[in-house]
């Protein structure tokens, strides 16, 4: 029952992330062309490829919680940071695009922009990204879903975005006040440039966990330092002769292979073994909740 309302709740604020990118990627898009705005265009790709990511983001939440089957036997829980991994990707190579535009518009003298409609656009934008990312990372942390906590630092990256536009807006205006509009055409090429390496941050961030995970590269936190103590006392407890484990996190499931020596086969019976395997799970299973666990027995130290 628990796992169907994290998954309810998943799904739910991925429909909502869906419903936002789709109202403020038009809203961005066209503004950004009427007014004549970079940064608003800008504004308005990020929110138009969150669109296309929330909803694979929306289909892999579908296909994670489905069990394994004949084509995929171990699951689909690796599929989660996959699609973390690309999503991080397109929204780098993005800020990588919007920042050599911002260069190139700066060299070319800058371009005039309709102000007012602009800062309605801003106002509008801000208000939603924050009011969306503060609803995502409620649930987030609620169901610990990284697929939605993924999800709302794109709604954070937005919401920067679109308030720092309003910021530059607002110095237009205070720069037409003073007497110095002949810069105002520089404004939108830098929000443009300075945004886009700020953006770039959080899909590093995204990139750097995600791909440990694709890697198989093992966690190295207080789980696995668990996962460690655990097997090394039971080796003491019940004399294995030796042991190897392997462990990886892959999405929201931990994958846990354990290999233990024994030397003396009337002591270890069937019924012994499948004992150890449970004393494994019970003292585990509140650290690595949905997991593939493997623990075999063998008297031959090459197959450890």
């Amino acid at each position: 029952m628990a796992i169907c309302r994290k998954i309810s709740k998943e799904r739910l604020a991925l429909k909502l992330s869906l419903a936002g990118t789709v109202v403020l990627a038009g809203l961005g898009i066209g503004y950004g062309l009427y007014v004549g705005s970079n940064a608003i265009l800008l504004d308005g790709m990020f929110s138009f490829l969150s669109m296309g990511m929330t909803g694979l983001s929306l289909y892999t939440a579908y296909l994670v919680s489905k069990p394994d089957d004949k084509q995929f036997q171990f699951g689909y829980a690796h599929i989660e940071p996959l699609i973390n991994v690309v999503n991080g990707l397109l929204i780098l190579i993005t800020c990588l695009f919007a920042f050599l535009s911002g260069v190139q518009t700066i060299v070319k003298g800058g371009h005039e922009i309709v102000l007012e409609h602009a800062i309605v656009y801003a106002i509008i934008s801000t208000v939603c990204c924050f009011a969306i990312y503060c609803i995502e990372t409620y649930i987030a942390r609620s169901v610990e879903s990284e697929l939605v906590r993924v999800d709302s630092q794109e709604w954070l990256v937005d919401g920067i975005l679109s308030a720092a536009i309003l910021v530059g807006f607002i110095v237009v205006v205070l720069l037409d006040q003073l007497g110095y509009s002949r810069w105002n055409a520089y404004i939108d090429p830098i929000l443009v440039s300075t945004l886009a390496i700020a953006a770039s941050v959080l899909p590093i961030k995204v990139l750097q966990r995600n791909l440990r995970e694709v890697l198989l590269v093992a966690p190295q936190d207080n789980v696995q330092r668990q996962v460690d103590r655990v097997i090394a006392r039971l080796s003491r407890q019940y004399r294995f002769a030796d042991y190897t484990h392997h462990f990886a996190k892959t999405g929201r499931q931990y994958d846990l292979e354990v290999n233990i020596l024994v030397t003396d086969d009337a002591y270890w019976t069937t019924s012994r073994q499948d004992y150890i395997r449970q004393l494994l799970w019970d003292k585990l299973a509140d650290e690595l909740g949905d997991t593939w666990l493997s623990v075999t027995f063998t008297g031959q130290k090459r197959w450890l």
